[in-house]
């Protein structure tokens, strides 16, 4: 049986009971000595009677001083270990997610903090107890023992290197699997200490049941310093999930956000595989984001990695992101016929004539050449209404080219004289109707938000951004029930659709590429909208996944041994089953061989652990469902031994301070029991009869008989 106090550093307070001593001794009212013709003051010449009054006085004296003890003692949380003295199964849980990079309250770093605390927790087992360390983050680069009772040394190397990763942490997850295992514990009391700092982010996520019977839930809060800079985290945009040629300017979005309270001046870094730096300085101001646009390229076909980092804010855990790229050889669009006859699509498509910048090249073929052509399976093949081919060889090796995953894009002709277009195949399920040539202008409108030719073209809120968008004439599109509208007139006409054929798509449009027929040329999306159109639907499987620090690796072959290692980032050579491997936690390029496959993954940090909030220990709905007890550390110096050592233990403070107010009330009824009628009962009681007899004959005038 032990006594501990879960906030010790509250007994800084304890001189504060020799106050009512200081103000009794130095403070007292000096009173005024009156002459006063009365010998009711009988009682200054019995020296018993003085001698009771300072008993009086100091009994007094002492409840006060015992009143500001106890209440002093029960804000130090005292608790009395109370259990059978049998075994304990303990499990310390580390968060290691990336806020506890950060410096605590010490000044080290909260997770060199948090390792310290649960060495001292793991070191602190009886003979009979069962210790287990578990990360809130699974990392494989960690090395940290499992199950109960790890090879001490092994552990407190583990720890002693532990560093923090760039993910997010699943608390609730992370606390289940810790019951799970206290659950298959033989220990009759059981135990869970978690060390974390309390990030709002992800300790207001979730919903912990009833632990098992048993159990006692410490969390250990490490106190984090207000923030007084600012604080920026690396917000990623989604990146193609599609292979791109080679040459090809590959956009990539990214934003910086400043958390803090003051304007963040960063810089921002890249790197690729072919040893290419790029930096720049950044002024965010104090809660606001910055968006930054990256732009890379690679001349080789294959798998491609690019880094982004930044320096100069507290948080660097929070700034970091990889990313993969798979290029493949430069590609070809086919226009079938004249390029001019397209107006400014091919432009689109390969902007400097060639495959330099797009890694698309614009070939024109005639007609005749076309079933040769789509042999070699170009990217994209274009055809105007008017110039649909009559030959049906080409036309049935267009069916198979696009049923086997290619694209079709149909488009009107620029010349306005002709009035009807050329019919085209039944498979297509197209027409294009008679021109319309408006006096004035007509609005149009964008449909399917969601469709993914639109990707990089929209607004905050998720839809199709160009401004207004006006035709001068179009060729209202006949439409079978599989095709889906992406652009029509405010009248209700489709101008541009898109239909699914198997594995390939279909792209139909009712206008001409020419400032004659809209303003969608004269657009700065239009280049974006025509790439995206081109590349079509296909998704080409790619072996590259971008994944947050943290999450899952979705291994091609779950049953079969796999190969995992770091090609930047982190040095990491594993192999093994995929059940058994740990996870990837921080940022890094990493390549997974199984069986003859290879497949990359790159992972970019959690931003949100930039967000300096963190809750306090009376506000965890986390744990709203789960008797828990929090103890608050500045450091590791001053960890709690009742957090750390402490048994199935009952809390005292209630009781401290129930006695503080009986002491308080007992002091008030002592200090004016002289004015109460119950007072002048044991003042008489106390004075003998003789002694008022003999007072009250001296205060008596004589009498003259």
């Amino acid at each position: 049986m032990g006594l501990f106090f879960s906030h010790p550093a509250v007994a800084w307070f304890l001189p504060a009971i020799a106050l009512p001593v200081l103000f009794h001794l130095f403070f007292r009212l000096r009173r005024q000595v009156r002459e006063f013709p009365s010998l009711m003051f009988f009682m200054r010449i019995d020296p018993k009677l003085s001698a009771k009054r300072k008993i009086h006085e100091w009994l007094i004296l002492f409840l006060r001083c015992l009143s500001i003890a106890l209440v002093v003692l029960a804000l130090m949380r005292p608790r009395l270990e109370v259990g059978s003295g049998g075994s304990v199964a303990r499990v310390v849980l580390i968060d290691n997610s990336a806020s506890m990079a950060a410096v605590g309250a010490d000044g080290n770093p909260k997770l060199i903090v948090a390792a310290r605390v649960a060495e001292k927790i793991a070191t602190s087992a009886q003979a009979g107890d069962a210790t287990a360390v578990q990360l809130m983050i699974s990392d494989s680069q960690a090395g940290v023992p499992g199950g109960f009772n790890p090879d001490p040394a092994a552990l407190r190397e583990a720890l002693g290197k532990l560093e923090p990763t760039d993910g997010s942490a699943n608390v609730a997850k992370s606390i289940r699997a810790a019951f799970a295992l206290l659950s298959s514990a033989k220990q009759p009391v059981r135990e869970l200490h978690v060390v974390t700092d309390l990030q709002k982010a992800h300790w207001s996520r979730g919903e912990v049941e009833t632990p098992p019977e048993n159990v006692r839930v410490v969390v250990h809060r490490i106190e984090t310093p207000a923030l007084t800079s600012g604080s920026v985290s690396l917000e990623m945009a989604p990146l193609p999930n599609r292979a791109l040629p080679t040459g090809r300017a590959i956009a990539v979005k990214a934003a910086l956000r400043n958390h803090g309270p003051k304007t963040a001046l960063v810089r921002i870094n890249t790197t690729d595989d072919a040893g290419k730096n790029v930096s720049r300085d950044v002024s965010i101001p104090a809660g606001e984001s910055v968006p930054v646009g990256l732009t890379f390229s690679f001349a080789t076909t294959g798998f491609h990695w690019a880094r982004i980092w930044i320096e100069g804010d507290v948080a660097p855990s929070a700034t970091r992101a990889d990313l993969g790229f798979w290029c493949s050889a430069a590609q070809r669009a086919l226009f079938v016929g004249s390029r001019e006859r397209f107006g400014a699509l091919p432009f689109a498509v390969a902007p400097g004539g060639n495959a330099e910048l797009s890694g698309i090249e614009a070939v024109a073929v005639g007609a005749d050449r076309l079933a040769a052509e789509l042999a070699v399976k170009p990217l994209a093949v274009a055809i105007t209404w008017d110039d649909w081919p009559q030959d049906g060889v080409a036309v049935k090796a267009l069916e198979t080219y696009v049923r086997q995953g290619g694209t079709l894009f149909l488009i009107a002709a620029p010349e306005l004289g002709t009035t009807v277009a050329r019919p085209v195949a039944a498979w297509v399920g197209a027409g294009a109707e008679a021109l319309r040539q408006m006096k004035e202008s007509e609005s149009l409108v964008a449909l399917q938000a969601d469709a993914p030719v639109w990707r990089d073209l929209r607004d905050a809120e998720g839809k199709p951004k160009f401004g207004t968008l006006k035709a001068f004439a179009y060729r209202p599109l006949k439409l079978e029930k599989s095709w889906q509208p992406l652009l029509a007139s405010v009248g209700g006409a489709t101008v541009l659709a898109q239909r699914p054929l198997d594995k390939g798509w279909i792209y139909a449009s009712g206008m001409a590429f020419t400032s004659k027929w809209s303003s969608l040329p004269l657009k700065p999306g239009f280049v974006v909208l025509m790439q995206n159109l081109v590349f079509g639907e296909r998704t080409e499987t790619i072996p590259v996944e971008g994944l947050a620090a943290g999450e899952m690796i979705p291994f091609s072959f779950p049953k079969e041994s796999a190969t995992v290692r770091s090609l930047a980032g982190s040095a990491l050579q594993w192999q093994g089953k995929p059940e058994d491997f740990g996870g990837l936690a921080r940022c890094g390029v990493y390549e997974i061989q199984q069986k003859d496959k290879t497949r990359w993954v790159t992972l970019h940090g959690a931003a949100d652990e930039a967000a300096p909030e963190y809750l306090s220990r009376r506000s965890m709905p986390l744990l709203k469902n789960v008797p828990h007890d929090v103890v608050a550390l500045s450091g590791e110096e001053n960890a709690s031994p009742e957090g750390i050592v402490g048994r199935s233990s009952r809390p005292l403070m209630g009781v401290l301070l129930a006695l503080a107010l009986l002491v308080l009330l007992a002091e008030t009824w002592l200090a004016n029991e002289r004015g109460s009628d119950f007072g002048r009962k044991l003042f008489d009681s106390l004075v003998p009869s003789s002694m008022k007899r003999k007072a009250l004959r001296k205060t008596q005038p004589a009498v003259t008989r």
